[in-house]
């Protein structure tokens, strides 16, 4: 019974998951008008993307670091004021 589940990967669902919620956290910025958040984020995933030279674990990596400093920034910046 167990024969026909012990081929099925769940990554490539975590990935498009992932994918997905970074899309729209900066759709959602980007709605908002958060343009300071929204590159933050988008330049966070850029750079970190082409440190892994544009491989799929590197795409992972970015997607999952812009997710968190998106979210992270503002609450960051809160604390100089």
């Amino acid at each position: 019974m167990n024969v026909l589940l012990s081929h099925v990967s769940l990554e490539p669902l975590f990935y498009g998951v992932l994918l997905a919620a970074g899309v729209f956290s900066i759709l959602s910025k980007l709605l908002r008008g958060q343009f300071f958040v929204l590159a933050v984020e988008v330049i966070t995933f850029f750079v970190v993307f082409s440190m892994h030279k544009g491989t799929l674990t590197g795409g992972l990596s970015a997607a999952i670091c812009a997710l968190i400093v998106g979210l992270l920034i503002k609450p960051f910046l809160r604390i100089f004021k």
